[in-house]
């Protein structure tokens, strides 16, 4: 049986915690997902050269943030909109 890796506790400050859920007020979160998809697609589309070599990682962070954003925006949805 595999050890599992143990992660480290997050501390999420309370600032960072009021700037999120500020950020939430004003932008929703499926809207900016959807932005982020169309922006990460024409970008992908558009290089001539070949994909960056960190390409792995960009595709990783991004998928990690729209996931992000669909929990955000469910958890959110009770929220009054601006």
């Amino acid at each position: 049986m595999k050890d599992k890796a143990i992660l480290p506790t997050l501390k999420v400050s309370k600032k960072l915690k009021r700037g999120f859920k500020q950020f939430l007020e004003y932008h929703p979160a499926k809207r900016v997902n959807r932005n982020l998809q169309e922006i990460f697609v024409a970008y992908t589309q558009h290089t001539l050269d070949g994909p960056p070599l960190n390409m792995d990682d960009i595709i990783w962070d991004i998928s990690c943030l729209m996931e992000l954003l669909d929990v955000a925006e469910d958890e959110t949805k009770d929220w009054p909109r601006i």
